[in-house]
């Protein structure tokens, strides 16, 4: 029966680890071998989790031999690898190195102690306790510390949506996987200023920047559109590679003013023919974002004839540009977006509590310049 229990947490424990590792932490470990062996070597997920997840199952194995801790505890002899595992997804990426919370050593720590006492114990006077107090089965003790350990590894090591987005980006920007960058779905995590510049770029390279800019949400203003020095965590050369695409890299006094950066570009034609839409449009959303309609107005006619073939962002725009602007030096006419604005501005006076009227708006105008322009 120990030998049977111990085969079963065994691939228990082997299947969590390995899942654990290939799908939720594949890009972070990425990143920490990156960051560890500056940059001559790189990380296989496939082959990476195989191996850790071997080295951790062969140490549980030695401990639960060692140990001979009672069947039903069987779960406990792979305790170590647990906090090893934590341990190694722990970790945050930063520009010096890698940085590990104070919180999460409190919590091995504090863990350890526990659990060492509690085998100690058990090693000696469990197999009374079983057999002749409690009458206990050897499955359920075992499913129940296998739970709390998962659950003490997903505490302890790094789950922050915000991060992984952002390395899951960059891997996908370093491979020019475009398509699959904007197939991410952030939901309403606030995303770093670094993801919101990759999707930018990928929404760029596909003509879909006037598009699908606003429906992102944690858009803060034109500086998400480029990447400052060291906000790359994965790889240095990212940052080469993500400004090679325009022929020019901002420098400090610009990497503040996306605005004036791109229009440096097309005034100095420093970018390929092929890419100057791309880097228009990149100039009028960074207009948009800071939200000086009035330039962006005055700035669409040049690159984009006044009609229905108009991104649908900046349809937007100069729908909200006609309406608070007495003399507009444009005016773009669209039945369909006059009656949308319509009905956003009945929702917006609606007599209830401000907070209520935004999540209103939100869920029915959320991914418009409308909404962006006036709550974010």
């Amino acid at each position: 029966m120990w030998r049977a229990t111990k085969l079963c947490a065994t691939l228990l424990f082997a299947l969590f680890s390995f899942l654990y590792l290939y799908c939720m932490q594949a890009d972070l470990l990425a990143c920490f071998q990156y960051i560890l062996s500056d940059g001559l070597t790189s990380y296989s997920p496939l082959v990476g989790g195989l191996i850790i997840t071997l080295l951790l199952v062969f140490l549980g194995e030695l401990l639960a031999y060692a140990c001979s801790l009672p069947t039903p505890f069987v779960a406990l002899s792979y305790f170590p690898s647990a906090v090893l595992l934590a341990v190694i997804s722990g970790g945050t990426p930063k520009s010096d190195g890698i940085g590990f919370a104070a919180s999460g050593w409190t919590w091995v720590a504090v863990t350890a102690v526990v659990v060492g006492v509690c085998m100690l114990l058990l090693r000696k006077y469990a197999s009374y306790i079983v057999q002749d107090k409690y009458r206990y089965t050897d499955s359920w003790p075992n499913a129940l510390l296998f739970f709390l350990m998962f659950a003490f590894v997903g505490k302890v090591g790094n789950t922050n949506d915000r991060l992984h987005y952002q390395l899951k980006a960059e891997s996908l920007l370093n491979d020019e996987c475009y398509d699959e960058i904007l197939e991410m779905r952030p939901g309403s995590t606030g995303m770093s200023p670094a993801f919101h510049a990759i999707r930018a770029l990928a929404l760029s390279q596909d003509q879909r920047l006037g598009e699908e800019l606003f429906r992102a949400r944690g858009l803060s203003g034109s500086s998400d559109l480029l990447v400052s020095e060291h906000e790359f965590l994965s790889c240095d050369s990212l940052e080469y590679k993500f400004y090679d695409f325009w022929g020019a890299r901002p420098g400090k006094h610009l990497q503040q003013n996306p605005e004036l950066f791109f229009q440096i570009i097309l005034e100095r034609n420093l970018c390929d023919s092929t890419r100057r839409k791309e880097v228009q449009d990149l100039y009028l959303s960074s207009l948009l974002l800071d939200r000086k309609i009035d330039q962006f107005a005055s700035s669409v006619v040049k690159y984009y004839p006044l009609n229905d073939s108009l991104p649908r962002h900046y349809r937007e725009a100069l729908i909200l540009y006609k309406r608070i602007r007495t003399a507009p030096v444009c005016v773009y006419e669209n039945e369909s977006l006059e009656e949308n604005y319509n009905d956003y501005l009945t929702m917006s006076r609606n007599k209830v509590s401000a907070q209520e009227v935004q999540n209103k708006i939100r869920q029915s105008f959320g991914r418009t310049y409308w909404y962006y322009y006036n709550y974010r």
